[in-house]
């Protein structure tokens, strides 16, 4: 009977990712590009972005605000706040998200900042720079962590350090190297589960055995 039932339900179709989405990773690395380009060859313009703060020494930068918020708020759009109400139904969820999140990352980011920032990279850096690196990393895990639980908006951790420490400091950097590297890594992520999805049966061809 569950055999028929599972055939008789019409075929899910599957969703394909756009133009767009396909080749993130392209676009991203593009970005970078051109971000490099303009800061060697018009370094005037950076400047001028730099200069565009809310207000004189503030180092809240007003186009960086913008951009972050239009990333933020579409995911935003998508949380369901009416679910908060049954969030004490599974107290394991929340336990679980509050340990990893303030007695895991915070501390395990800072060891590996300390580890490649103070010993592996030490003959390419200054001491000076690897404070702003370590600062930098530490906020990426600890402040998304701090400021939401699910712990995946790294764009938070870039506002954080710009605002702490200035769009052209080292921190600033950590954290907005860990957002580009973050898309690469998750779209392959994805591809290996895609072609290794026929290693695990689905529900229909498990109950059919």
């Amino acid at each position: 009977m569950e055999i028929a039932l599972a055939a008789a339900q019409p075929p899910v179709t599957q969703k394909r990712l756009n133009l767009f989405e396909r080749y993130l990773t392209v676009w991203v690395g593009l970005c970078m590009l051109v971000g490099v380009a303009l800061g060697k060859w018009v370094p005037g313009s950076v400047q001028v972005l730099r200069d565009l703060e809310l207000v004189q020494g503030s180092q809240v930068n007003v186009p960086i605000a913008v951009l972050i918020w239009l990333m933020i708020i579409p995911m935003m759009m998508k949380v369901d706040v009416a679910a908060i109400r049954h969030v004490g139904t599974r107290p394991t969820g929340v336990v679980v998200t509050l340990f990893i999140n303030w007695l895991v990352k915070p501390f395990s980011m800072a060891f590996i900042a300390w580890l490649f920032f103070r010993h592996l990279f030490s003959a390419w850096i200054s001491p000076a720079e690897a404070d702003q690196y370590i600062a930098g990393t530490i906020i990426l895990v600890a402040a998304p962590g701090a400021l939401i639980g699910a712990s995946n908006f790294f764009e938070l951790a870039v506002a954080t350090a710009i605002a702490l420490f200035g769009p052209g400091s080292g921190a600033a950097l950590a954290t907005v190297v860990g957002v580009l590297v973050e898309v690469p890594v998750m779209l392959s992520v994805c591809a290996v589960c895609n072609r290794t999805r026929h290693w695990f049966p689905s529900d229909a061809v498990r109950r059919e055995a």
